[in-house]
């Protein structure tokens, strides 16, 4: 009975530093470590690269299109 709660405090503990250590670098990974745009900027919060609307395409769901026209894609996640 003794090695049980030995170990149940171990896992414990070890789980309690493990959960430390996420919650400490989850902001090590930002928005701006992801894909970039073709000029090398970060999407804006919708996903779209300058130039580019977010636009609700109705059963295609939300797509960045080119404010001078042209073809829309999704966004930039």
């Amino acid at each position: 009975m003794k090695k049980n709660i030995v170990f149940i405090i171990v896992a414990f503990l070890v789980g309690g530093v493990f959960g430390w250590c996420l919650h400490v670098n989850r902001d090590v990974f930002s928005f701006g470590d992801g894909p970039l745009c073709l000029d090398g900027e970060v999407p804006d919060k919708h996903g779209c690269c300058e130039g580019e609307l977010y636009t609700d395409m109705g059963d295609l769901g939300f797509n960045c299109c080119p404010e001078s026209g042209g073809d829309c894609f999704p966004p930039i996640r």
